[in-house]
């Protein structure tokens, strides 16, 4: 055998072994039993506060006013307490009438004159539930009422109707600023008529 033959023949082996060496390793990796790790998912640290709210029965038609029965569940979804003061309440309109209003009014000492329930702090995961009327009047004032059958109401928790006045700069500091409302377009179905008008009652 010349030198040229000698030289093609360690060439060939040199192929032929590489490719068995390749083919062996692409037979030992079973692909079905790699895994990827994934990087646990940080929460923030941090308060947020949420709500949801139904409306619990047919509004309640005076000549006046029109009492809507609503029921608000405020709750800290956050990884830490709210330590600061904060409001549970609302507004709404008939959509179809002229009332409207922003008064939500519970029982007892809660209600406060931001136009709503005042909270002063929530510890995580803690909830609180109120059931109270958002109260509406005819727009303008001193116009003759048309209480509507449909009605928008907008729960809102942490709020602010008020930017004008210096007494409402304040409010949580959130991780979510985006889920403090919760709407709701309520279809007027039952009307109950009062015999006497509902009295606000301002502290």
């Amino acid at each position: 055998m010349n030198r040229k033959n000698l030289v093609l023949g360690i060439a060939l082996c040199a192929i032929l072994f590489s490719g068995f060496a390749v083919a062996q390793m692409t037979a030992k990796l079973d692909t079905s039993k790699l895994t990827v790790e994934k990087a646990p998912l940080l929460k923030v640290a941090g308060p947020d506060l949420t709500v949801s709210a139904q409306v619990t029965g047919a509004p309640l038609v005076g000549t006046q006013t029109v009492l809507v029965p609503l029921q608000i569940t405020v709750k800290n979804e956050g990884t830490t307490a709210v330590t600061s003061d904060f409001n549970v309440g609302g507004w709404g309109k008939a959509t179809d009438g002229n009332v409207y209003g922003f008064d939500y009014l519970v029982s007892g000492d809660t209600t406060h004159e931001r136009a709503g329930v005042y909270v002063s702090g929530l510890a995580a995961g803690a909830e609180l539930t109120f059931q109270g009327y958002l109260v509406m009047i005819p727009q303008p004032l001193g116009t003759v009422m048309s209480a509507g059958t449909k009605y928008e109401i907008r729960a809102m928790v942490d709020f602010n109707l008020d930017p004008d006045a210096s007494m409402y700069q304040w409010g949580v500091s959130e991780i979510d600023e985006s889920n403090n409302e919760q709407v709701i377009n309520y279809p007027f179905i039952i009307s109950t008529v009062l015999t006497t008008d509902f009295v606000l009652a301002k502290k």
